[in-house]
């Protein structure tokens, strides 16, 4: 199932938050509750999103320059509340080599 053009604004929110908080070490303190905080904005509840985000991140065949980073965005989106087993069914579904047929049956999208 194929994102609406308000969860793929989300999404993209979501990765840019995790990215920068992601990159410059793993956050804590203050800096994990900000980001926590903004996480929770973006998302109103809707935790889906923080999963799917994270299962396509872990999709990606090439973790790009810094998978440390990749590893702590991922981390943050667990810790703001991401569903473990729909993280694990994006990752599998958005994989490059994933069949159709496990494409059409991505987890439907949360009305929270």
């Amino acid at each position: 199932m194929q994102a609406t053009g308000r969860d793929e604004q989300k999404l993209t929110q979501i990765a840019d938050v995790c990215r920068w908080y992601a990159t410059c070490g793993p956050p804590a303190g203050q800096r994990q509750a900000a980001a926590l905080t903004e996480l929770a904005h973006i998302t109103a509840g809707r935790t889906r999103l923080l999963a799917q985000y994270a299962g396509q991140v872990l999709a990606q065949p090439n973790p790009g320059p810094n998978p440390a980073a990749r590893d702590r965005a991922v981390q943050l989106c667990i810790t703001a509340g991401a569903d473990m087993g729909l993280i694990d069914r994006w990752s599998r579904e958005s994989r490059p080599d994933a069949s159709p047929a496990a494409r059409s049956q991505r987890p439907s999208p949360d009305r929270a």
